[in-house]
């Protein structure tokens, strides 16, 4: 080991300036709770990087920027595993002339300035310098110049504090606007990654939904709805969970991610928004999916420009069902009530709703209603049957609920709010 620290003492640019001079060959280690890479140097050049959790495997990161089919990649996945010496993927596209040289390259130095830049952030962190440690079974391509990376991440920095001076919040919702300038001039013209970004636009993902969809990191992504946004091209409207803890906000938790967000759905169709909210946990940072509407009591839809704490609305909210109990302790703190949704075809069904509704009570002393549905229409339990199988003291009433029919959605949220109160 040549050289050890951590980030409080020592700058991420002031290690690769040590590397660099030295002519080093090895790997610079770096991690901290959870999250950890290593970012590889010959003779103090830098050549390749990875992260854990959060590198794109290079043939993912090919198709979703459209330079190979999926079909394309998966031939060549499957002459890889047949090579004895494990075949290196990028070489494999490029002897089949599915790739050429240039945008391969161009793929791997993205990866690695997607990965170094991200540590640029950290002002925490282990880090250790082993010398000769090599990468020995992925496409190594380019040599880059830690000046060179050194002055880029400073120039990202200074363009992340303008892009979210002006977006906001990566968990804003983006919308197409139509410009007069596209009528004067006759069209548009976008680049490829513009072109991308649009096309996943429609009004109810955030932004960092439709970054992950068209496989932009999400700086460079964030950049592109920035340029569209300047240009007049696309506007983001505010976030519906910016609102959660605001007004009266409402969780809903399932055994299944997908009836949880058809309740909210069937609620207030017009106004569902899909989210990717990034939450850190000891620094780490953690991707929450999560859909969320704003309701209004008097049956219309909330306009969606209009924060849940305005009149009597009240924000309704579901988050995947796997994101760590942290998050939806989080939440906990945040919201007015819970809803448990509770499968009653049998009492086996409701085994997982059980555990549910345990964790949610182990949560806070939060009003809860539980949401009695049917996956199948054959057979179902009636609500006294549901509530024993439960085990729910008197105070947590048990509704029927048809998860498809806004009536019954509605009377389910109606009783939280009655819980909730003024």
């Amino acid at each position: 080991m040549l050289l050890q620290g951590n980030l409080k003492e020592f700058s991420l640019p002031n290690v690769f300036q040590l590397v660099k001079m030295s002519a080093k060959t090895g790997a610079l280690t770096i991690d901290r709770a959870g999250e950890s890479g290593k970012i590889f140097f010959r003779n103090g050049q830098i050549y390749f990087a990875t992260a854990h959790p959060g590198t794109m495997p290079l043939g993912e990161r090919l198709v979703k920027s459209g330079n190979v089919t999926s079909n394309q990649l998966r031939a060549a996945l499957g002459e890889q595993k047949k090579k004895s010496a494990r075949g290196r993927i990028g070489s494999i596209l490029l002897e089949h002339g599915y790739i050429d040289r240039a945008t391969l390259e161009q793929s791997v130095r993205d990866q690695i300035e997607d990965v170094t830049f991200n540590f640029f952030s950290w002002t925490d962190g282990d880090f250790t310098f082993e010398a000769d440690e090599t990468v020995t079974d992925e496409d190594i391509l380019v040599e880059m110049n830690v000046e060179s990376v050194i002055m880029e991440g400073c120039r990202r920095i200074d363009e992340w504090e303008l892009i979210f001076a002006t977006l906001g919040s990566l968990e804003r919702v983006p919308r197409l606007r139509y410009n007069d300038i596209v009528e004067e001039d006759g069209g548009v013209k976008l680049t490829p990654d513009q072109w991308r970004v649009v096309c996943w636009v429609d009004g109810r993902h955030d932004i960092n939904t439709v970054l992950k969809e068209c496989g932009l990191d999400r700086f460079n992504g964030a950049k592109v709805v920035f340029d569209l946004n300047r240009a007049g091209l696309l506007n983001v409207s505010d976030s519906a969970i910016e609102e959660i803890g605001r007004g009266r906000s409402i969780a809903v938790r399932g055994p299944i991610d997908v009836y949880n967000q058809v309740f909210i759905s069937t609620l207030a169709e017009s106004n569902v928004t899909e989210h990717l909210r990034i939450e850190l946990i000891d620094e780490r940072e953690v991707e929450v999916p999560m859909v969320a509407a704003t309701y209004t009591p008097n049956g219309a839809a909330a306009d969606d420009q209009m924060p849940a704490a305005n009149g009597g609305e009240a924000l309704v909210f579901t988050a995947a069902v796997s994101s760590p109990e942290e998050i939806w302790r989080r939440f906990a703190e945040q919201s007015s009530a819970f809803i448990v949704l509770a499968n009653a075809n049998s009492t086996d069904s409701l085994k997982s709703s059980v555990r549910d509704l345990n964790f949610v009570r182990k949560l806070g002393d939060l009003p809860i209603v539980v949401a009695s549905y049917v996956s199948m229409d054959d057979d179902s339990l009636d609500l006294a049957a549901v509530a024993k199988a439960l085990g729910l003291p008197e105070q947590i009433p048990v509704l029927t609920c048809s998860l498809r029919e806004r009536d019954s959605v509605e009377a389910v949220v109606k009783k939280a709010l009655e819980l909730i109160g003024d």
